[in-house]
C-alpha cells in the first residue's frame, strides 16, 4: 500500500512548504534577506515551482505580512516587542508569540490545502516551537550543527546551549528524513544526532546571460572573501596569510564581505584582520554586508576566491564562484573537496593552518599562463556537470521515497 502512495505522490502536483528564517523576499527585513539558507531557498523553490508544484514559504520575520513572489506564496511571521535593558527576554517573548501565530496558521492553512511535505531546518531561534501536522512528510535541512559551531568557534556552553542544542536534536529526529548539503556535515550530523543523514547537494545560481558575460574594465587585481567573518570561516587564518601575501605579490589587493562577528570577547574581526594588517591597510577593503547582484559584480571581476572554512557544508560561495569561472583556494576536510580538486579546480591546504592558505594562494598567484589556461578550462567543464544535476528532481525524489 506504502509503495502505491508514493507512486500517486509522484504523478501529482505536490503541496510543499518551507519554513524558513531566510529568504530573500521584496517584501521582507533586508538582515535575513541574504546568507546560505536564503540563497538555497530562493533557487530550489523556484525549480520546484517550474514543475509546476505549489510552494509555500513560512518565514519568522519581524512582521506579519502575506505576498506572493513568482507563484511562491510566501507568509511572514514576527513581533516587535521590546523591553528595555532585556533584550534576549524580548526576543525569547517574540519566538513564543511567533510560534503561535505560525502554528495556528498551518493548522489553518493545512486543513484547506493538506501539505504533501513540511521541509524546516535544524536549527530554530531559541523560543521557536513547530508543532506539524501529522498526514504530512516532515523533512529537516541541516545547514550546520550548531554544536560543532559553538566548538570551531571556541564558544562556551551554556544552559541556554544545553536546551537548544537537545531541541535542535528532538526537531531533527522527529524528521522522517533529514540531509545535509555535503559528506562531510552528514556524516558529522549523523553522530551529533543520532539519525540516519543523508546529503544533496544545493543547487547552482540562475543566472541572466548579461550578468555571466558582462564585461567590465579592471583597473586592479583583488582576491575575494565573502562570508561571515568568525573562526569557523577562518578570518584569522586569512589575516595571517594575507600579511605574508602582500610582502610578496605587490600588486595585490583583498576584497572582504560579510558580516563581521567576534572572535572572542570584545574582538571584533574585522578590526582583528585590520590591526593584524595594518602596514597593508591601504590594500584592504571591507565592504560589509551587501546585496547579491553587488556580490556577483564581485565575483566577476576577482583574480580567485578564499574560503579559508575550518568547517563548513557545500558553501553557497563555492557554488557562485564555479558559476562565475572563478578559482577557489581553501583547505581539504571542509567539505570543499567534495566538489575541488586540488591543482585542477582550485587549490586545498592539506592542513588547516595560516602556512598552508599562504602557500596555496601563493601557488595560484603564481601559475603559469599555459597552467591558469588549464585550470578555467577545468573549471568550466565542472560548471557544465552541475549545470546538468536536475537539482529540483532530486529532492523531489527525495521526498517520494520511503
Amino acid at each position: 500500500m506504502a509503495n502505491t502512495n508514493v507512486s500517486i505522490m509522484e504523478k501529482r502536483k505536490l503541496n510543499i512548504l518551507f519554513i524558513a528564517t531566510e529568504y530573500p523576499s521584496k517584501k521582507s527585513p533586508k538582515s535575513i534577506n541574504y546568507g546560505g539558507q536564503a540563497s538555497y531557498l530562493a533557487n530550489i523553490s523556484n525549480l520546484i515551482r517550474n514543475k509546476k508544484h505549489n510552494v509555500s514559504i513560512y518565514l519568522i520575520s519581524n512582521r506579519y505580512l502575506k505576498s506572493v513572489e513568482n507563484g511562491i506564496r510566501i507568509n511572514q511571521f514576527g513581533f516587535k516587542l521590546k523591553i528595555p535593558y532585556f533584550k534576549k527576554i524580548a526576543n525569547f517573548l517574540n519566538n513564543i508569540l511567533i510560534s503561535i501565530q505560525l502554528n495556528l496558521t498551518l493548522y489553518s492553512e493545512n486543513k484547506k490545502k493538506k501539505f504533501d511535505v513540511i521541509q524546516y531546518p535544524s536549527f530554530l531561534n531559541f523560543g521557536i516551537i513547530l508543532i506539524l501536522p501529522k498526514k504530512c512528510k516532515k523533512i529537516c535541512r541541516i545547514s550546520g550543527v550548531t554544536k560543532l559551531w559553538r566548538q570551531c568557534n571556541n564558544k562556551k556552553r551554556n544552559f541556554v546551549h544545553i536546551f537548544s542544542d537537545y531541541l535542535e536534536k528532538k526537531r531533527v529526529q522527529k524528521a522522517q528524513k533529514a540531509f545535509a548539503p555535503s559528506n562531510l556535515i552528514s556524516k558529522k550530523a549523523s553522530m551529533v544526532y543520532s539519525k540516519k543523514i543523508f546529503t544533496l547537494s544545493s543547487p547552482l545560481v540562475k543566472l541572466n546571460r548579461k550578468i555571466l558575460k558582462s564585461k567590465t574594465k579592471q583597473y586592479e587585481r583583488y582576491l575575494l572573501f565573502i562570508g561571515t567573518l568568525n573562526r569557523v570561516k577562518g578570518v584569522d587564518l586569512l589575516a595571517s596569510a594575507f600579511l605574508k601575501i602582500f610582502k610578496k605579490h605587490k600588486n595585490i589587493t583583498l576584497k572582504i564581505s560579510g558580516r563581521a562577528e567576534d572572535l572572542g570577547p570584545n574582538v571584533n574581526s574585522i578590526e582583528y584582520f585590520f590591526k593584524k594588517c595594518k602596514k597593508f591597510e591601504p590594500r584592504i577593503e571591507y565592504l560589509g554586508i551587501l546585496p547579491k547582484e553587488k556580490i556577483f559584480s564581485l565575483y566577476s571581476k576577482a583574480e580567485a576566491t578564499i574560503i579559508p572554512s575550518r568547517l563548513d557544508n557545500y558553501p553557497n560561495v563555492m557554488i557562485e564562484s564555479i558559476l562565475f569561472k572563478k578559482p577557489i583556494i581553501g583547505f581539504l576536510n571542509s567539505s570543499l573537496e567534495e566538489v575541488l580538486d586540488d591543482g585542477k579546480t582550485g587549490f586545498l591546504g592539506a592542513k588547516q593552518n595560516s602556512e598552508n592558505l599562504y602557500y596555496k594562494i601563493d601557488e595560484f598567484l603564481t601559475l603559469s599562463k599555459s597552467k591558469k589556461k588549464a585550470l578555467n578550462k577545468n573549471i568550466l567543464n565542472l560548471r557544465d556537470q552541475l549545470k546538468n544535476i536536475d537539482y529540483a528532481e532530486n529532492l523531489i525524489n527525495f521526498y517520494n521515497k520511503n
